[in-house]
């Protein structure tokens, strides 16, 4: 497996799965721990959250780690966080997340705004709901300045390097 590339204050597009992508995130309980989990994270750890997406068995998640923790850090603590509190909760052992995950950096505004259209739009590809906007695990409110009334994690303001706000 090839080395993940490290460089400062780049920002990732991350996604990972479930082991054997079992859709154990299609309960709302776990999707909603995760999503808390996540933003628990960003604050422990000091990263920016500028997209995120929670599927049945996968995630997504455009950050940038702060100076203390690397992506891979970030990533491993909190699939190891959600891993103990699901097999705690049901009484189980074993893998929860794939091994690994998928980091790659976002260079420039073009890439940036494909992957967040992207991951606002795999809802709607997927079926889960037939608005970007009435999916309740994913960023695209804070784009649109909706108003919700599930849970929603903040957002971090969009890199001016990116040429756009949020």
């Amino acid at each position: 497996m090839p080395k993940r590339i490290i460089k400062p204050d780049a920002v990732y597009y991350i996604e990972t799965t479930t082991k054997d992508c079992i859709e154990i995130l299609s309960t709302l309980h776990f999707a909603r721990f995760l999503l808390l989990s996540i933003g628990y994270h960003r604050y422990m750890l000091d990263y920016k959250i500028y997209a995120y997406l929670i599927l049945p068995e996968s995630f997504y998640l455009i950050i940038q780690p702060g100076t203390m923790y690397t992506v891979s850090k970030i990533m491993k603590l909190i699939k190891g966080n959600f891993a103990r509190k699901y097999n705690e909760y049901k009484k189980r052992e074993g893998t929860v997340w794939s091994q690994s995950f998928d980091a790659k950096i976002i260079e420039n505004e073009a890439d940036f705004k494909e992957r967040l259209d992207y991951i606002h739009s795999l809802p709607v590809i997927r079926e889960l709901t037939k608005e970007p906007g009435s999916y309740e695990f994913s960023s695209y409110n804070n784009y649109s300045r909706a108003r919700r009334t599930t849970i929603q994690l903040v957002i971090d303001s969009v890199p001016e390097k990116f040429g756009f706000k949020k």
